[in-house]
């Protein structure tokens, strides 16, 4: 596994457990998580899918683009 798809599978796990209150009630149509925003579950902005990402709430948006910010640096 590259350091890259390391990272971004840390990203999504970040994900999964901050909001798994949010994944287990409204957020039930994400079905395998926070995986299915980005294009082959590969964390990073070029694989952000954007319509999903604009469906999730504002608080959430801004922390995967905080985290997506941190992983570049």
């Amino acid at each position: 596994m590259t350091e890259q798809m390391k990272d971004s599978k840390n990203i999504i796990e970040i994900l999964d457990n901050k909001y798994k209150a949010y994944l287990e009630d409204e957020g039930k149509w994400l079905n395998e998580g926070f995986r299915n925003i980005f294009t082959e579950g590969e964390a990073n902005r070029e694989n952000l899918k954007t319509p999903v990402y604009l469906m999730l709430p504002e608080e959430i948006r801004e922390y995967v683009d905080q985290l997506l910010l941190d992983h570049l640096s």
